[in-house]
């Protein structure tokens, strides 16, 4: 990785998102939407840019993906300590995240050998999509336990699939 490859309008809104992550916890309650809205906004553009101007990279790509987590969790934790969500619901919004932390040295292997990070299945754009939806309801503090026991099970699938590709090279290999 050089960091050149980060030097790109698509990894500035990347980095945004994270500043903007940071911030929310130590802004005014009544900004913390709006923020997220943002930072969302930047999510979704960020990988458009990325294409659009040719500078699609796996450290962007990478860059992007931890910022995605840095929001999603720091937006909870904002939410539970507020009051507003209780603490137990970071679980279902994060079985995602957590099944995957044994993944890393499988993505750490990928990375080395130049395979780069794997492309986003359905799964997992639905769970992401789901927790921002649950997030928002959060924040208009109408929160839904039905919709984030939906991101759970979402992600829990999510969790599996990639799991099942990452690791799949593990499997023996059938007889013929």
């Amino acid at each position: 990785m050089r960091f050149s490859d980060l030097a790109t309008a698509a990894s500035a809104l990347t980095t945004l998102r994270i500043l903007l992550a940071a911030a929310l916890p130590l802004l005014p309650r009544s900004w913390w939407l709006a923020v997220y809205v943002v930072a969302v906004a930047t999510d979704v553009i960020d990988g458009f840019v990325a294409r659009r101007t040719g500078k699609a990279c796996a450290a962007g790509a990478t860059l992007d993906a931890w910022a995605d987590k840095i929001l999603h969790v720091n937006v909870a934790w904002t939410l539970v300590n507020a009051g507003v969500i209780p603490a137990w619901w970071m679980l279902p919004w994060f079985v995602r995240e957590i099944l995957q932390v044994p993944m890393v040295l499988a993505l750490a292997h990928r990375w080395r050998i130049g395979v780069g990070q794997p492309k986003t299945r359905l799964a997992g754009r639905l769970t992401t999509i789901l927790l921002a939806v649950s997030t928002v309801l959060a924040l208009l503090h109408h929160p839904s336990l039905l919709l984030t026991v939906t991101v759970g099970a979402l992600g829990l699938c999510a969790a599996t699939d990639y799991a099942r590709l990452h690791f799949s090279h593990l499997r023996p290999s059938e007889a013929t």
